[in-house]
């Protein structure tokens, strides 16, 4: 099905093209491993090959995706240790900023993270835990986790935060569909924000690494239940 206007500039698809099929990939609908031909993404997205390609070789430097040399270009597998290795950077990144943040947080600070917080509940207080709208779920997640960090004073830190946490977007998602029984991911943000609110960074800084590890546990459990280790 054609979703985009193919007479809108080329740049203009390019980004288009690299938004759907990293929503894709990160949503799992484009499984690891899978071939992304060039002609299974026209029919699927409605594109040419130009901008196909040039979202596939920015999806690589995402590590999103992989060149396969003159093969064309495959979804990047994942595996445990690559899970573990973003989990326990951000767990350091994260810690930094909020110490950073949460003694400098001002009112407008405040009120940030609260809107932020119960935008995030609304999400996940729905039936199984907003599970059916992962995306929507994961723009709230962010808003909330950026709010929490917003007065830090680095700014180097806050843009290399950024970036692992957007790297660790493919395994939050998958952390939230293989656990969604087993784990109550509202209760873990309601004891962040708690923290938070209350400025007390020692306890913000615990839960934190707590609510990364349980992702990581939750991804290499599924992984290596299904085989799927690191060579």
């Amino acid at each position: 099905m054609n979703q985009f206007d193919s007479e809108e500039p080329e740049k203009t698809l390019s980004e288009r093209a690299y938004r759907a099929i990293r929503e894709d990939i990160v949503s799992g609908a484009l499984v690891p491993s899978q071939k992304l031909k060039i002609d299974m993404l026209r029919q699927r997205y409605g594109l040419n090959a130009g901008p196909l390609r040039e979202a596939l070789s920015r999806l690589a430097g995402d590590n999103l995706v992989e060149v396969l040399g003159q093969r064309g270009f495959a979804v990047a597998p994942i595996y445990p240790r690559d899970a573990e290795e973003i989990g326990d950077l951000r767990k350091m990144l994260e810690a930094e900023a909020l110490g950073r943040s949460i003694p400098r947080g001002d009112s407008a600070w405040e009120e940030r993270l609260i809107a932020a917080y119960h935008r995030l509940s609304r999400q996940e207080v729905k039936r199984d835990q907003g599970i059916e709208e992962l995306a929507v779920w994961e723009q709230r997640n962010f808003e909330f986790h950026e709010a929490t960090v917003a007065a830090c004073d680095s700014l180097w830190l806050l843009r290399v935060r950024q970036q692992l946490f957007r790297q660790h977007e493919r395994y939050r998602r998958f952390s939230r569909i293989m656990s969604v029984t087993t784990r109550a991911i509202h209760d873990e943000h309601e004891a962040l924000f708690e923290a938070c609110i209350a400025r007390d960074v020692g306890c913000a800084q615990e839960v934190i690494a707590s609510h990364i590890q349980r992702t990581t546990d939750a991804v290499t459990s599924a992984l290596e239940t299904n085989g799927q280790r690191q060579s």
